[in-house]
């Protein structure tokens, strides 16, 4: 067995522990992380592996762009939650009564 075979062993390790974190992880910003380190990990499988190309589009696409892509949805979504006025701020709605029905 030789070293490669270690690394090649060592890189679906750490594959499997972040694919079970992008699924355990409440925190949905350090679950895209996570997947992100799937991808890195993974393209670092590819150059050991001898497929450089891959490596690379690996890194491009599921290192960088689909992680960005998350976040930015993820952030658009929190966004998107409507203002109830419950602060008390000037000029914000009054809040409404849920006991009135």
């Amino acid at each position: 067995m030789s070293g490669f075979w270690a690394l090649d062993y060592l890189c679906l390790a750490a594959i499997l522990a972040a694919a079970v974190l992008v699924l355990k992880l409440p925190n949905l910003s350090s679950a895209v992380v996570a997947l992100s380190a799937v991808g890195t990990v993974l393209s670092l499988l590819f150059v050991v592996l001898g497929a450089p190309d891959d490596a690379h589009s690996e890194v491009v696409v599921g290192a960088i762009a689909l992680p960005v892509l998350y976040l930015v949805a993820i952030g658009k979504a929190r966004a998107d939650v409507p203002d109830t006025g419950g602060l008390g701020e000037a000029g914000a709605p009054a809040p409404r009564d849920e006991r009135a029905g």
